[in-house]
């Protein structure tokens, strides 16, 4: 029930939007307001350049494709950003499309299929949007969007994960779209098994490579954002569901888990939630950056109901975490940190200045950054890594939430903002490897994957395998999946495969070993 205060200011918005009549802040954009593909000015503007065709081909090889590799190569983003003459507002806004890359044999085979959402496929039957989304309005002006009108539905273009012979596609704060693992057709909207209105999804879990558990967090926003956690056992069934009140109503992507605890970075992106409400403004334009309330971080564990320490920090905008651990009495966290994410929110950021054919915005870059927290002590400490200009962090799965060495990241030139160098860094010694693949060259997160049957110990000064990076090649406006040796970047890439097209903007990527 919401309190008689909280209905008053309500009511105030109400009443400030309804002065307003037909106006909203953030309808579609006219789709004559961007060039595909830009031009040798803009030649990042493939990444925002929609790929309306479905494919399915055995891709061209450049060079010899390393025995060890046998599986698959997951990735999802967002494929289509235009209909009906109309287009999305930001460029992380789309409907989700999933790429499979399957390595047998001495080929790859390459697949790409968008999520048949509820909304692509009502969309796609009209010919047009209907629905509001992450940045975008549904069109129609106030009263298609009034009280949040139809509500903002799931496009699953964030992330993908392969658990328990099922693909599953997630988007940020819904219910993940269930997927053929060969095929990539889509089943329909999943739950994982549990009642629909039970729990909520955000688009990054993590899977324990010791204990075999799924770990899920996820945000129910509004006036009382609630927090939930869900926890899976190895075979499928629930091992906790927890759901808590948010301490502040901010935006929240990525999250730690380590042996023991769950961590929350809540920095300041306040949420006006009411302007998305009454249909003024999308989620995306209703987000601010409040740098004075600095970070709240949110130390719970991962057993039991015990209330959450909450600690203070300095302002330090959070995309995605590298990877946590503990270590004694103390839980090490590291990320990539922004001082402002001025790239994403503000009054002309980039990833919003792209869709209509502008630079943008950005000035503050991602820093490789740590928490040390001891919670016993219930103290914090902020510490910088590297000032570099890096995001997109992974590590080898088989570390996830222990100790670990090596950190796989994108880097970017200085006179761009998306990225084109793919770095190594060794944690214990700071020592940075690095494959610049060229001006014009834009990438992927890198994904790493193991060699098979090796043994991998968290002190290993080697660290030996893959990374796999999908890079758009500007020039040729295509894109290309390059196959490097981790422990040995420098060298680039010991095979390309060769894909028949461009890929927008991609997000990220699971490997599925296979025989």
């Amino acid at each position: 029930m919401m309190s008689r205060r909280q209905i008053l200011l309500l009511a105030g918005e109400a009443a400030a939007s309804l002065a307003l009549f037909g106006c909203a802040a953030s309808p579609p954009l006219r789709k004559e307001v961007f060039a595909d593909f830009g031009d040798p000015a803009h030649p990042y503007f493939g990444l925002a350049t929609s790929l309306r065709e479905e494919h399915s081909y055995q891709a061209r090889l450049e060079g010899n494709l390393p025995a060890e590799l046998r599986g698959t190569l997951y990735r999802n983003g967002p494929g289509l950003f235009d209909r009906g003459g109309l287009r999305k507002r930001n460029l992380l806004d789309g409907d989700g499309m999933v790429q499979s890359f399957r390595f047998a044999g001495a080929g790859v085979h390459y697949r790409n299929r968008f999520v048949r959402t509820e909304k692509y496929l009502a969309e796609q039957a009209a010919g047009r949007f209907i629905f509001s989304s992450w940045s975008t309005q549904a069109p129609g002006g106030f009263w298609a969007n009034f009280m949040g009108a139809g509500g903002i539905t799931g496009q699953a273009g964030v992330t993908v994960f392969a658990w328990r012979g099922r693909l599953y596609a997630f988007d940020e704060c819904a219910l993940p779209y269930e997927l053929d693992p060969d095929t990539l057709e889509t089943s329909g909207v999943s739950s994982l098994g549990l009642p629909g209105s039970m729990t909520i999804y955000a688009a990054h879990a993590k899977m324990d490579p010791v204990t075999g558990e799924w770990l899920h967090f996820g945000v129910l926003y509004g006036p009382k954002p609630m927090l939930h956690i869900t926890i899976f056992e190895p075979n499928g069934t629930l091992k906790l569901h927890r759901s808590l009140p948010m301490p502040r109503n901010v935006y929240m992507h990525d999250w730690f888990v380590c042996g023991r605890h769950l961590i929350f970075t809540l920095h300041p992106v306040h949420i006006a939630y009411q302007s998305v409400f009454w249909g003024r403004k999308s989620i995306s334009e209703s987000l601010s950056w409040k740098p004075e309330r600095g970070n709240l971080i949110m130390v719970l564990d991962r057993e039991g109901d015990k209330p959450p320490l909450l600690l203070e920090s300095s302002a330090c905008y959070m995309w995605h975490s590298f990877n946590a651990f503990n270590r004694g009495a103390e839980i090490v966290a590291d990320f990539i940190g922004y001082d402002n994410p001025d790239h994403f929110v503000g009054p002309d950021p980039i990833a919003t200045a792209i869709m209509v054919g502008r630079r943008g915005s950005y000035a503050f870059p991602g820093s490789l950054r740590r928490y040390l927290i001891d919670p016993a002590a219930g103290t914090i400490r902020d510490e910088l890594l590297d000032a570099g200009n890096y995001e997109w962090p992974r590590v080898n799965e088989l570390h996830r939430c222990y100790d670990y060495r090596f950190g796989y990241m994108l880097k970017t030139r200085p006179e761009d903002f998306f990225w084109n160098i793919v770095c190594r860094i060794d944690m214990r010694t700071g020592r940075i490897e690095s494959y610049d693949f060229g001006k014009g060259s834009y990438l992927t997160e890198p994904v790493f994957i193991p060699l098979p049957g090796r043994l991998y110990l968290p002190g290993d000064a080697c660290e030996p395998g893959f990374l796999l990076v999908e890079v758009y090649d500007s020039a040729s406006r295509r894109s290309y999946l390059a196959v490097l040796r981790a422990e040995n970047l420098a060298s680039g890439p010991v095979a390309i495969v060769h894909l028949n097209h461009h890929v927008p903007f991609s997000y990220h990527g699971w490997w599925s070993a296979g025989t």
